[in-house]
């Protein structure tokens, strides 16, 4: 599905997965969930595209999942925050309860990664988006005034809001939701929901 010309929502997938082509990088925002890689590389097949950069906007199993499958197919760059960076690399930390409750969330880890304090992408900035999870990023894309917010904000109506039943902090995500609404961007693609345009 296109929602604006080079911008790519790679279909029938739990959690959005973007393709943008900025003419010079073809750039992937998130990787779904683990069953998802087939229906990626499917996409890139059909287009003839292979990804130069993917942008996690957090790690866990609905955003990570089918990561380690693409980059092994296409060694891509991967880009994190800084403060997911050993849940990527290691896995998750899950004890007692949380081992028995967290079945089915894990996903396969990846070592080949970067921090968004390195990120080389003319065009693309990471805004801290904190709440999701600590550690999770909005990308926003200068070029199309466009913003990849993951699941830090999804529009309903033509007003920003956030998900409380999914936020590990309230707090941090009205502050996040605010940042956005501040930055007035013209296009939001969330990672749940319809991308859409704020008038």
């Amino acid at each position: 599905m296109i929602f604006i010309e080079n911008i790519f929502s790679i279909e029938k997938m739990k959690s959005h997965v973007y393709v943008i082509n900025t003419g010079k990088n073809i750039v992937q925002i998130d990787s779904g969930i683990e069953q998802d890689a087939k229906k990626i590389i499917n996409f890139y097949d059909s287009k003839k595209y292979e990804p130069d950069y993917i942008l996690i906007t957090a790690v866990d199993y609905l955003h990570v999942g089918a990561l380690k499958e693409i980059y092994e197919k296409y060694k891509p760059k991967i880009y994190v925050s800084k403060y997911e960076m050993d849940t990527l690399k290691n896995g998750l930390q899950l004890r007692g309860i949380e081992e028995m409750e967290g079945k089915g969330l894990e996903f396969a880890t990846v070592k080949a990664f970067n921090s968004y304090a390195r990120l080389d992408l003319d065009g693309f900035e990471k805004i801290d988006t904190p709440g999701y999870t600590d550690g999770n990023v909005s990308i926003y894309y200068h070029d199309k005034n466009a913003l990849f917010t993951g699941d830090a904000a999804y529009v309903k109506k033509g007003k920003l809001y956030f998900d409380p039943m999914f936020v590990k902090s309230e707090k941090l995500a009205e502050e996040s939701l605010s940042k956005i609404e501040k930055m007035r961007p013209v296009y939001i693609f969330p990672s749940h929901g319809d991308p859409a345009e704020l008038k």
